[in-house]
């Protein structure tokens, strides 16, 4: 689950700050730039650290101590005036209070004015913001589609956030500090995520110093999940996996800026599936009335199997594969990956029909690429960046567990590691001796040297997942800026003992080849408003749903 501390240490968040009123009616205001001086009142902005708060607070008490100083005897030093005062506590007290208190109300009363009067106009609803009391925002009915989409008020804060770390899409790179001085401002700055994918909604739905996360800038692009750090897990919040337990992403890699050498984006996904529903894709896969059930593996083709694609067959991929293309299982599966990948509703020209595979005994895939090169025919534009569209990210269904083999590989990535992933890493276990491998690839049929033996090598020695049934794992095909990721290239590792099934679930991001109802050459083009970037900040109200 998400660690606090942890959040704190990667992404420098601070404590909270909160107004406070002393007995000198001294208010620290959160929104203003500099220091402005009433009788009996201090507005500064928040502290830029704990540090300098307190020396702000340690000033005013020691010119409090000094003035009181001047008057007030030394301990231990019997006076005349302190025998005085003890002897008339509470009727000077009550005295003093009683003199103060017009001063007292007249000086709160200025201090709320003057916040009034301050505060910019322009929030949510376009009225005047008054501490403590924040903009309207929408809550989610639970169970609906947008359940989980949206940020909710941090408990216990009565004021509106004024500072935060700004990082792009995806969150490579280095942050920029941003100042929200009003709601009209920090609405400008367009849409904005939390680490759990949630659109923040105003500014009292972040601490200040929290990491935020721009949404996607460019028409096609598409919100990416930030990784925070390798090993990281978090819960998706409102995203129910089909035995009712809640999905948790887990980070496997650390994109960089680095385009050459930066590894995908990967996280393994917790809870994704019940075993009803991998028993009933399982099924599918061979029934008869499925008109697209199990056959030899195709690959490399753009073309559905009506469309010739069925005969695109691979030397460097023996599985098996079968297509859902119709029934509720896979539709209620491809709506719950496109919640994951935080899209704004389902479209079902968006995405591929469920691939079943069934891998055997030294069964395998070569390592390659989900997407498809720029330039894989006319008809279409393959080039998200340029408006096009392709494969955007793949969730790869794990339904069943695999007695030996069966990962899948990502073998420019180093390999996993206690650090990476602990739990991953044992059910790993210990990579086989160099005779144990000979021997598995001799008891699967497999010939030394060949394609297999090879990705054997890689399936040991660089990054691999192990499959475990009902859990899968999500990588990205392409950047948050649209260009494809070379270096999402994966393979699946030969079966080394048992029989493994997996399922691919591709999404796009805009309409798939063939699919595009009005020009081909600009995808991008045809998607509804809910997801066409740039988005507004704060809430988009408008959804599509098929």
């Amino acid at each position: 689950m998400f660690d606090t501390k942890h959040k704190k240490q990667q992404w420098g968040i601070k404590e909270k700050y909160y107004p406070f009123i002393d007995l000198n009616i001294t208010i620290f205001h959160p929104n203003k730039s500099r220091p402005r001086t009433f009788p009996s009142l201090l507005f500064p902005r928040p502290p830029n650290s704990q540090q300098e708060g307190k020396k702000r607070q340690d000033s005013a008490k020691s010119t409090m101590a000094a003035k009181k100083a001047a008057a007030t005897p030394k301990k231990g030093r019997k006076t005349k005036s302190k025998v005085d005062s003890s002897s008339k506590t509470s009727s000077s007290s009550s005295s003093l209070f009683t003199s103060s208190l017009p001063g007292i109300i007249l000086a709160t009363g200025v201090a709320f004015w003057y916040q009034y009067q301050s505060q910019s106009s322009g929030g949510v609803g376009g009225g005047k913001e008054t501490l403590g009391q924040q903009p309207p925002y929408f809550t989610p009915e639970a169970g609906s589609w947008e359940d989980g989409y949206y940020s909710s008020p941090i408990a216990g804060q009565n004021y509106p956030s004024t500072h935060a770390k700004l990082y792009p899409n995806g969150g490579i790179g280095e942050p920029t500090e941003v100042q929200f001085q009003s709601e009209e401002d920090f609405l400008s700055t367009g849409r904005l995520y939390n680490e759990f994918g949630q659109i923040v909604q105003n500014r009292f739905h972040f601490e200040n110093g929290t990491a935020l996360f721009k949404g996607p800038t460019k028409l096609g692009t598409h919100f990416q999940w930030p990784a925070i750090a390798v090993g990281h897990r978090r819960p998706v919040p409102g995203l129910i996996g089909g035995t009712g337990t809640q999905i948790e992403i887990e980070t496997l890699t650390e994109p960089t800026s680095d385009d050459k050498n930066s590894p995908p984006r990967v996280f393994y996904v917790h809870n994704f599936l019940s075993a009803q529903e991998t028993d009933d894709l399982i099924k599918f896969s061979t029934a008869d009335e499925n008109q697209y059930k199990m056959r030899p593996s195709t690959g490399g083709t753009h073309k559905a199997w009506n469309q010739g694609g069925s005969e695109a067959r691979l030397t460097t991929r023996t599985s098996e594969n079968a297509f859902d293309m119709q029934t509720r299982n896979a539709f209620n599966i491809k709506q719950r990956a496109f919640r994951l990948l935080r899209l704004g509703g389902y479209k079902d020209e968006m995405a591929d029909g469920i691939q079943i595979l069934r891998y055997e005994l030294g069964q395998a895939y070569v390592a390659h690429h989900d997407y498809f090169p720029e330039h894989q025919s006319n008809d279409h534009n393959w080039d998200p960046s340029l408006g096009g569209s392709n494969r955007l990210a793949t969730i790869f269904l794990y339904l069943s567990d695999v007695d030996v083999g069966g990962q899948t590989v990502f073998p420019l990535i180093d390999k996993l590691t206690s650090d990476t992933s602990q739990e991953l890493v044992e059910r790993l276990g210990e990579a086989p001796t160099k005779e144990m491998l000979q021997q598995f690839v001799s008891d699967a049929g497999l010939s030394e040297n060949s394609w297999e033996d090879k990705l054997i090598d890689k399936c040991y020695s660089q990054f691999a997942v192990p499959p475990r049934r009902g859990d899968a794992i999500l990588f990205y095909s392409q950047k948050p800026d649209g260009k494809l990721d070379r270096n999402s290239l994966h393979g699946a590792c030969p079966v080394l003992k048992g029989t493994k099934w997996g399922a691919n679930l591709w999404v796009w991001n805009a309409c798939r080849y063939s699919l595009c109802k009005e020009d081909a050459l600009h995808p991008s083009k045809e998607l509804p408003d809910v997801m066409k970037a740039p988005f507004a900040g704060g809430r988009n109200e408008e959804r599509n749903e098929e």
